[in-house]
């Protein structure tokens, strides 16, 4: 079922955030405060694309454009379909209202919803992988990613994680507090695991990185791949 919350009048706002990295399709909006002053949430792991442009149609047509300083969106980790809807969606805004957009591993955004609601100690995260595997990160106590992200199998995580989706409320907070935090952009080529061997590539590539570029992070190789002899030659 959808959670909508959209004030009928123009609002300034100052990111939006969105994030598509799992069955949730989450947009938000909030102000300098890091208030929510917009949102929208439909679960369903087959309807990103269908869902998500009449949510994004409500937020633009209520949101004052010139207030906007920046759209952030989850990365992931995620499945290949949705997480791409969530990013290129983000880009589009970006390009037609000419501002940045940011990415932010998803798992962060959780994280940082959870250590908001436990503060105090860090946590570990995890979100649905498929296949009987998770995405598990994790966080110290200010809320900065430690370990992960990486794909570990549900039996070997530990009994404490959190389990959950990341919101586009918490990506666009969390995204805020790193630009005001000074946080530059990385710009890094994040290698794919072999699926069914984790190695930690894309841990190591992202290690000490939070602001990402708006491209998707998937962890493992496709299972889908171009026969050999369609590949053209390396």
């Amino acid at each position: 079922m959808d959670r909508v919350d959209l004030r009928p009048e123009r609002v300034g706002v100052v990111i939006i955030g969105i994030d598509t990295s799992s069955s949730l399709t989450s947009i938000a909006a909030i102000d300098e405060a890091g208030d929510v002053v917009l949102s929208a949430e439909h679960e369903d792991a087959r309807r990103h694309a269908e869902v998500i442009g009449p949510m994004l149609a409500d937020l633009v047509a209520a949101v004052d454009r010139s207030a906007v300083q920046a759209i952030a969106c989850g990365v992931g980790p995620g499945p290949y379909t949705g997480l791409r809807v969530g990013i290129a969606s983000a880009i589009a805004i970006g390009a037609a209202w000419d501002v940045p957009v940011h990415g932010l591993c998803s798992l962060d955004a959780l994280a940082a919803q959870v250590l908001s609601e436990q503060p105090g100690s860090g946590a570990q995260v995890a979100s649905d992988a498929r296949r009987q595997e998770l995405y598990w990160a994790e966080y110290d106590s200010s809320g900065e990613r430690v370990a992960g992200p990486r794909v570990r199998p549900v039996a070997d995580v530990d009994e404490g994680i959190v389990r959950g989706a990341a919101s586009g409320v918490w990506v666009a907070r969390r995204v805020l507090a790193l630009m005001r935090a000074g946080a530059s952009v990385a710009h890094v080529d994040v290698p794919l695991d072999v699926h069914g061997g984790d190695t930690g590539a894309t841990e190591a590539a992202l290690r000490g990185t939070f602001l990402l570029p708006p491209r998707p992070l998937y962890l493992r190789r496709p299972d889908a791949m171009v026969p050999r002899h369609l590949r053209a030659p390396s």
